[in-house]
């Protein structure tokens, strides 16, 4: 986590220095409407409800039960569960996303992301807030809107993921390859951190791309309870 963290600090850095901070994200030339959303919904079948008063201060996000699930996802559907991620749970640091799935197996995204917002979604993780305010104290990081791109490629297997990162940007810069192969690793134990906590409601048995689409076979939480606000 805190190599992530150094990382995003080290990246942002240099996006000062250009004074890229305006442009938009990527276009994939992905859009939809609300029929996808309501399939991917419907295929996920999850019931989402604000989280209870006495849930704890340190809570922001519960899961209860499971149900399985074999169901396969377009980038349409895709791109509308992303995109209107942050409706059932404000921690989620994205808006303006994309996702397209290609049929040579990657998968790109492209998101616009605010700081801060990234800032209390890793601390719903549990990166410590010493950690954060460590690197940005450092770097004089601004609050400000960052668009931000990924090409992957891989697998999650018996919840343990394989994902190889192909391409990275902030702002149209490409992330140099050296800091690619140094840090793209870490995504993986970023991954596996957020489906361990969701457990044993959400567990991926596999979860890959076949003919142009995203399988998911697994199980998935009859109900996810979200704090409405961010403290």
């Amino acid at each position: 986590m805190k190599k992530l963290l150094f990382i995003l600090v080290f990246l942002v850095l240099l996006l000062a220095a250009a004074g890229f901070y305006l442009l938009k994200p990527k276009a994939l030339g992905v859009t939809y409407g609300q029929q996808d959303l309501a399939s991917a919904k419907e295929k996920l079948a999850v019931t989402y409800a604000p989280l209870p008063a006495d849930a704890g201060a340190d809570k922001v996000l519960l899961v209860s039960d499971s149900h399985p699930v074999d169901q396969t996802f377009s980038s349409q559907e895709l791109t509308a569960l992303a995109d209107n991620r942050q409706k059932d749970f404000p921690y989620f640091p994205f808006k303006n996303v994309q996702i397209r799935v290609n049929a040579d197996g990657s998968v790109e995204g492209s998101a616009t992301v605010n700081y801060q917002d990234a800032v209390n979604y890793l601390v719903a993780l549990g990166v410590s807030q010493e950690v954060i305010a460590e690197g940005a104290a450092k770097f004089k990081i601004p609050p400000t809107d960052l668009p931000v791109y990924l090409k992957v490629s891989g697998s999650i297997t018996e919840n343990t993921s394989q994902i190889a990162v192909a391409a990275a940007k902030i702002a149209n810069l490409n992330i140099p390859q050296s800091l690619v192969d140094q840090y793209g690793p870490a995504l993986n134990g970023l991954v596996e951190s957020v489906i361990k906590d969701r457990q044993p409601s959400y567990s991926i048995e596999t979860l890959e791309v076949v003919n142009g689409q995203v399988h998911f076979l697994g199980t998935s939480p009859d109900q996810e309870m979200a704090a409405r606000s961010i403290n």
